[in-house]
């Protein structure tokens, strides 16, 4: 009989390294920035063209909606794997006595402005596209039904895989929940290479 645990743990540590020592190549600290990382530029580079490309004719319904077909095929993957139930209802189950830390107003406020792109543009510059008696009030609530939706069955999709995960480890789904970038670029991905 093996103990996995000690050997799932240090492919986790492995990822955990590359990220951050040979993708991102992050400094001691802010006095010391580093090189210039050619490879990040140039995929920088390209997101922004992609960017351009899209949106300098004006919204396209294909890349309106590829991105909810996409996640509803994620959603369909993820609801067939083992232990996807328990990663649901670990996502629809509320802890009450969450509401009463501070911290989990200012993570929800943080979402928020990440969710909306606040501050960063894009509303401003695909709104210039109207016309200019255009009827905002009403694409406002659309847009904020359509978010808070989007983000909810986004929901779905991650704990459905991180259930698996959890299922896959034998560990709670708390321990498989790694918060902020390293959920995207870190557990997703990893979950995603073992769905075959």
């Amino acid at each position: 009989m093996a103990n996995f645990t000690h050997f799932t743990n240090l492919v986790w540590l492995g990822l955990l390294f590359s990220r951050e020592n040979k993708v991102l190549a992050i400094s001691s600290g802010i006095d010391q920035p580093g090189p210039i990382k050619w490879d990040l530029a140039l995929c920088l580079l390209l997101a922004w063209v992609v960017v351009f490309a899209c949106i300098s004719k004006g919204v396209m319904y294909i890349t309106a909606t590829a991105p909810y077909v996409f996640m509803f095929i994620l959603l369909i993957r993820g609801c067939t794997l083992p232990g996807a139930g328990g990663g649901i209802l670990y996502y629809l189950k509320p802890s009450v006595s969450r509401l009463a830390d501070m911290q989990t107003w200012v993570d929800a406020g943080t979402q928020i402005f990440f969710s909306y792109s606040i501050g960063i543009g894009a509303s401003t510059a695909l709104g210039s596209f109207n016309k200019f008696h255009h009827n905002s009030m009403k694409d406002t609530v659309i847009f904020a039904c359509i978010n808070s939706g989007t983000s909810f069955l986004a929901g779905f999709v991650i704990f459905a895989v991180l259930g698996y995960m959890a299922h896959e480890q034998g560990v709670r789904i708390e321990d498989v929940a790694e918060s902020g970038p390293g959920l995207a670029f870190i557990a997703y991905p990893k979950a995603l290479a073992q769905c075959q």
